[in-house]
């Protein structure tokens, strides 16, 4: 399940909370639009507009305005951290709503790891479960939902971190944090060779050791889902 892998990310997510709170300093948002609209192309009003939407607990809206400064101005990679660090943010929240879902498919149809299975003489005797059936199936699909939109969310920090450590090949924040996106997004290939460049560049950091740990379930789990779909070997 994709929520044994370890704890996320470094310290990306932790250094801005979705919803982080208002602030007293700084224009409001409709001040700060206003600007934006005024100059559609001003980098500097857009990421005022952005930090604005953030102290108004609104991290998800700052997203897209984040994009379009990056656009003006691909190689702030302080911004661009700014914006990957949204996405985990995101991300995270939803990788918590999608945790509840599955505790809420387990517990839609608790009779499941007891039934025997439907193929066996006593599960078909039993029949289906109408009404438990369609709660789990609803729980079910409310999950696969969840799992897919913090999937894409890691994915689209990703995305901004490979940007990242193309700029800054030596940064080994980076490289941990592009790491830890690519994993969560089901990109193993991204994620081990963001791993071991972060070991590379950072040997002696205290997240080494837990680095290492994920390199060695990446292998494991390859391993495994190697030797179930590998085809029985021939004799003779």
């Amino acid at each position: 399940m994709v929520f044994g892998v370890g704890t996320s990310g470094g310290g990306g997510i932790g250094d801005i909370l979705q919803g982080g709170g208002s602030s007293a300093n700084g224009p409001s948002v409709e001040d700060a639009r206003k600007k934006v609209e005024a100059n559609p192309r001003d980098a500097a009003a857009l990421h005022v507009l952005a930090t604005a939407l953030q102290n108004d607990n609104r991290s998800d809206e700052a997203i897209p305005v984040l994009q379009r400064y990056s656009r003006l101005r691909p190689k702030d990679s302080t911004v661009l951290n700014e914006l990957a660090t949204l996405y985990q943010a995101r991300a995270a929240r939803l990788r918590g709503e999608a945790q509840l879902a599955q505790v809420r498919v387990q517990e839609a149809a608790p009779e499941a790891a007891i039934l025997p299975a439907s193929t066996t003489p006593l599960g078909k005797a039993l029949g289906n479960l109408p009404i438990s059936n369609a709660v789990a199936g609803a729980a079910q699909a409310q999950f696969n939902e969840k799992l897919t939109q913090m999937q894409s969310a890691y994915r689209q920090a990703q995305q901004v971190y490979e940007r990242i450590v193309v700029a800054k090949p030596d940064d080994a924040a980076a490289q941990r944090e592009l790491g830890y996106a690519a994993l969560y997004a089901n990109d193993t290939a991204t994620a081990t060779a963001a791993f071991n460049r972060f070991l590379q560049l950072a040997p002696d950091d205290p997240e080494a050791p837990l680095i290492k740990q994920q390199l060695k379930q990446i292998k494991q789990s390859a391993a495994a889902t190697t030797s179930t779909t590998a085809p029985p070997s021939s004799s003779g």
